[in-house]
């Protein structure tokens, strides 16, 4: 008599710009259950050099060589526009992997099913099976470089017609604004990411409002980034409290637009200034509430960081790499 089959031994890899996470993970085969994460690999990655693929290999490999069973499959999550076949089609923050096609390149290499996802898809889809309840309609927005999206309505995830769905960082919010890598100008990633927190913080450095900010980029405005406003946020600094209230005001501004688009129940944070969390959901709830009436008028809509924490976008893409398989017998 066969034993049946209750998991899936997967492993799920969440590509940065600057660091490549996988994590190796048993995937439950009830759909809704939450996968129970084995072992974890974090390595170096370049997102402009054209051997990006190097550290997905590096990271399976150090997985595979230490599972008590065979790896079944591969999950994988990228920032960009990733269609329905698993090719990037544009990738504004990870420009070493436009036109590939990741997913039969690894797949002819390591000889496993790979499944290939927008990176934030894959923070909605972890966030989908490790929050308590199971929201109708949740949102998973991601905060780094740039801005990433992700939607789960009713248990599925929204793909749009040409796999691209879920973007709201390329929302434009100003026509006239910032220009971006994706080629419009005024996009919400170029006020609301991290990318954008550096902007804020070395205009506020110019106009002389943060001379904190600016001696802990060591006196020179043009090295200025975000991470020299967030360091800060615990002494209590004025000039960097300032500056991310003035950024939690652009988070706002898109959370609104989200918030009448698609009156999602939960709005989940991750990406790198989910760590920032605490302070980051005071101010926008703040500002929200001032700025935005008609997103929080009669809506039972929560904010929460992301339940993964960093490890949510590989958990997601465990998880996708998983269903894969169920799909396919």
């Amino acid at each position: 008599m066969t034993e049946e089959r209750t998991s899936h031994r997967v492993v799920g890899v969440d590509v940065g710009g600057t660091k490549t996470l996988a994590v190796l993970a048993d995937v439950p085969v009830e759909v809704g259950a939450a996968p129970t994460i084995l072992d974890r690999e974090l390595v170096p990655s370049n997102a402009d050099a054209a051997q990006v693929l190097d550290p997905i290999r590096q990271a399976v490999s150090a997985l595979q060589a230490r599972s008590d069973r065979p790896v079944e499959g591969l999950g994988i999550g990228l920032a960009g526009f990733i269609d329905r076949k698993g090719v990037v089609h544009k990738a504004p923050n990870l420009a070493g992997l436009v036109g590939s096609d990741v997913g039969g390149t690894l797949r002819g290499e390591l000889g496993v099913p790979v499944t290939v996802d927008n990176d934030a898809n894959c923070v909605a889809v972890a966030a989908h099976a490790l929050l308590p309840d199971l929201p109708s309609c949740l949102v998973a927005v991601t905060f780094g470089t740039g801005i990433g999206g992700g939607i789960v309505i009713d248990g599925e995830l929204l793909r749009g017609g040409n796999g691209f769905a879920g973007e709201p960082g390329h929302m434009v919010i100003d026509p006239d604004g910032h220009p971006c890598p994706c080629g419009q100008r005024g996009c919400w990633e170029q006020y609301g990411s991290g990318r954008g927190l550096g902007r804020l913080a070395r205009e506020a450095c110019v106009r002389g409002d943060a001379p904190g900010v600016l001696a802990h980029a060591g006196g020179d405005v043009e090295r200025i980034r975000g991470e020299h406003v967030t360091d800060l946020l615990d002494s209590k600094d004025p000039g960097a409290q300032a500056i991310f209230a003035e950024y939690a005001g652009y988070v706002a501004l898109g959370f609104a637009n989200l918030r009448v688009l698609l009156d999602p129940d939960v709005i989940v944070i991750g990406g790198g200034l989910s760590a920032h969390g605490d302070d980051l959901l005071e101010m926008v709830d703040r500002a929200t509430a001032e700025r935005f009436p008609a997103a929080v008028a009669g809506r039972r809509s929560r904010v929460v960081v992301s339940p993964g924490g960093p490890d949510g976008g590989a958990i997601g893409a465990a998880l996708l790499g998983g269903r894969a398989l169920d799909r396919t017998g």
